[in-house]
């Protein structure tokens, strides 16, 4: 579905359902579909629900992906399912792709990771 949210075009997969509050941070950040890497981005916000990143994809509202956070170099990336469920396009007011997610099958370990990556990027 396409809708008008503030002067950008956006497909959306319904209302929003955004249950935590995602935080300004700037996060690498990789998507699968299958075992091929669809994008290689830098997170706009990030919250243990998900996440809007810039850049485009050839993914599809209501895809279902997974996702490596990256945790520094000494760490395995995070990685997690998650669920395409917003895809915005640049217009007169918005300059960049972006494409929004929310994390699926997240778990309390996952979630206690993702607020530690939050906190460490929050302080730059």
């Amino acid at each position: 579905m396409t809708v008008g949210v503030m002067g950008e075009t956006v497909e959306a997969s319904g209302p929003e359902r955004r249950q935590l509050p995602r935080t300004l941070v700037s996060v690498p950040l990789s998507v699968f579909s299958g075992e091929r890497v669809v994008l290689n981005a830098r997170t706009v916000d990030l919250s243990p629900g998900g996440a809007l990143l810039h850049g485009s994809s050839p993914v599809q509202v209501g895809e279902q992906v997974r996702v490596e956070v990256a945790r520094g170099a000494s760490r395995n990336p995070l990685s997690l399912a998650a669920e395409i469920v917003r895809i915005a396009t640049p217009t007169a007011h918005r300059r960049q792709h972006g494409v929004a997610l929310r994390f699926t099958e997240v778990s309390d370990i996952d979630v206690t990771i993702l607020l530690s990556i939050i906190e460490q990027a929050s302080r730059g």
